[in-house]
C-alpha cells in the first residue's frame, strides 16, 4: 500500500493541506512538507511525494495493524488445526470460576514459564475424580498459549490411535506441534499402536499435558505390561503432577440442579431460573 505512494510524483492534496511560496504541498496537520523539488538530467524540475511526520505515523500504524491481523488470523488457523473438539474453545481462564485457586495459579505459571518448560520438555499430569475440572485447566493453558502463537494440539489418545488404525494418519502430523494435550488418558486401549503414538510424541522431545481419572499409583503401578510402557513414556513428558478435587462449588451446582429437576417434576410453574 504505503510503498506505491512515495515515487516519483506530486503529492495528493488531503483537507487541510496548502501550498507554501514555492508551490510545495505542506500538510495541514504536522505542517511539514509533502514534497520536494528534483532538478531532473533534462533541465526539468519536478516535484516529488515525501513523508511527512503524519505519512510516518500512518505508515507505522498501518503496518502496526497488518501485523496484528496477520498474527490474529495465524492464531485462529492454529486454533483450527490444534483444537479437536469445539467444547474444548471455551474452557478459558477468563471463565474460570475460582474454586481451585492453587490449581489456576501453578496453570498460569506454565503458560508465563513456557520457553523454559518447552526447553526442557516439561509436561503437566492432572489427576482427580470425575467433574473436578481436569480438562478446564489443561484446556485454559492449551488456549492461553494458541493465542501467544504457540502450536498446541489438544485431542484424545484414543481419537489418535482410530485414526492411525483406519489409515488416515494422525489427521495432524504430530511433530508439528510444540505442546500436545491428550485429555482423558486411560480410556484406550494398551494396543501398540498407542504405545507407537505416545512414543512418537516423548521422541520428538514435545512437551506433553495430560488429564486422566487414574491416580498417580495407577499410573506408575499398573499391572499390565503394556499399560506400563504406555504410562512410563507419558510421565516422563508429563512429569508433574496436579490433583483437581471436586469441591464444594461443584458439588452445590449439582445440588441446585437437582432441586430444579424435582421443581419441573412437581411444580414447573414455582421455577425460577438463575
Amino acid at each position: 500500500m504505503f510503498d506505491n505512494l512515495f515515487k516519483d510524483a506530486p503529492a495528493i492534496p488531503r483537507a487541510g493541506d496548502f501550498k507554501n511560496d514555492q508551490g510545495i504541498l505542506i500538510c495541514g496537520k504536522c505542517r511539514q512538507a509533502r514534497e520536494c523539488l528534483v532538478n531532473c538530467p533534462d533541465g526539468r524540475t519536478v516535484k516529488k511525494h515525501i513523508r511527512c511526520q503524519c505519512d510516518t505515523e500512518d505508515e507505522e500504524n498501518y503496518l502496526r495493524r497488518k501485523r496484528h491481523e496477520e498474527f490474529q488470523d495465524r492464531v485462529a488457523k492454529l486454533r483450527r488445526l490444534g483444537i479437536t473438539d469445539e467444547a474444548y474453545t471455551a474452557q478459558r481462564f477468563e471463565n474460570d470460576d475460582g474454586r481451585n485457586p492453587d490449581v489456576t495459579e501453578k496453570c498460569k505459571q506454565y503458560v508465563a514459564k513456557w520457553d523454559k518448560m518447552r526447553e526442557h520438555y516439561f509436561g503437566i499430569t492432572f489427576t482427580g475424580a470425575v467433574g473436578g475440572g481436569k480438562s478446564f485447566y489443561a484446556c485454559c493453558i492449551a488456549n492461553a498459549l494458541i493465542d501467544r502463537g504457540v502450536k498446541v494440539l489438544v485431542t484424545r489418545l484414543s481419537d489418535l490411535v482410530r485414526n492411525r488404525v483406519q489409515d488416515k494418519g494422525d489427521f495432524v502430523k504430530l511433530r508439528d506441534f510444540d505442546l500436545i494435550v491428550l485429555d482423558d488418558i486411560g480410556i484406550e486401549g494398551a494396543t501398540q499402536t498407542a504405545y507407537n503414538i505416545v512414543d512418537d510424541i516423548y521422541r520428538a522431545n514435545i512437551p506433553l499435558i495430560v488429564t486422566t481419572n487414574l491416580s498417580l499409583s495407577q499410573l506408575k503401578e499398573s499391572t499390565s505390561i503394556e499399560k506400563q510402557r504406555i504410562y512410563d513414556r507419558i510421565l516422563q513428558r508429563a512429569s508433574y503432577p496436579i490433583k483437581v478435587d471436586v469441591t464444594i462449588s461443584r458439588l452445590d451446582i449439582a445440588r441446585k440442579n437437582a432441586k430444579k429437576t424435582q421443581d419441573i417434576l412437581l411444580n414447573e410453574e414455582n421455577i425460577t431460573k438463575e
